[in-house]
């Protein structure tokens, strides 16, 4: 009699929270609202909104004994900001104490470019490349129901986030922790982590910082992270974006 009552107790706090699916063996969709980063802190950092999206996900959970399906509806925003790749990348020759001239070779220098192309072309270019730092924003719909929550996001690791926004952020290697610090964003502190890593940038593989911070926000999971050429002190323009998130919740 007990475990009938108490069956019958969290139909009605699923059918009360609007998702009778769990009862009924429907699809039940959770969606969650956008988080995004306000315009004073683009302002100030120089990064610009690159792409909107919406991800879906559909996946089994047991409920209660029942396999049941949900369909989790991400929003993500992708800001970027521009920089340089010989700058991303370091002058290495430099870095040996060689003069420019060694570096720029004499034949390079007899054929008029400046001294400026000359150790681009050494250090691997310094082109201008959009999208060189980048911060994005995730949110993900904390989908919880009778107090237990579905979406696996929820308990996602640091490391397993870095692989799941490697399509926005670029795939990393040799990930190590470094260190953990708090900013104020959403109205209360929040843990950023710091990491170490390598990616590929035009077809050369450069040191960078990726940061990473996750919290649970009126209903939704909120997940941003940054990665950027460690050539670039983004220290501080990350703290900015990440305390100027705005989400409006559910």
């Amino acid at each position: 009699m007990r475990r009938v009552i108490l069956t019958a107790v969290v139909a009605l706090l699923v059918v009360s929270s609007g998702c009778v699916g769990l009862v009924t063996g429907d699809t039940v969709e959770f969606e969650a609202s956008e988080g995004a980063v306000s315009d004073s802190a683009l302002d100030s950092t120089g990064y610009d909104l690159n792409n909107s999206s919406e991800r879906a996900i559909t996946r089994n959970v047991s409920f209660f004994g029942q396999e049941r399906t949900i369909r989790i509806v991400n929003r993500v925003n992708r800001y970027t900001s521009s920089g340089s790749l010989a700058d991303a990348a370091g002058n290495e020759t430099l870095a040996e104490n060689e003069t420019l001239q060694d570096a720029a070779g004499n034949e390079t220098l007899a054929s008029n470019q400046t001294l400026q192309d000359a150790v681009a072309e050494e250090t691997g270019g310094d082109t201008e490349i959009a999208g060189l730092k980048r911060f994005v924003v995730v949110s993900s719909p904390g989908a919880s129901v009778a107090g237990r929550t579905l979406n696996p996001a929820a308990s996602w690791s640091n490391d397993r986030i870095l692989e799941q926004v490697a399509e926005q952020t670029g795939q990393l290697s040799d990930i190590e922790q470094q260190d953990t610090r708090t900013v104020a964003s959403l109205g209360e502190e929040r843990n950023v982590t710091e990491f170490s890593a390598t990616t590929q940038i035009e077809g050369r593989e450069v040191d960078v910082q990726a940061h990473v911070v996750s919290f649970e926000h009126d209903g939704d999971v909120i997940i941003a992270v940054a990665v950027h050429p460690d050539q670039f002190d983004e220290s501080d323009n990350v703290d900015e974006l990440v305390g100027g998130l705005e989400h409006s919740g559910n």
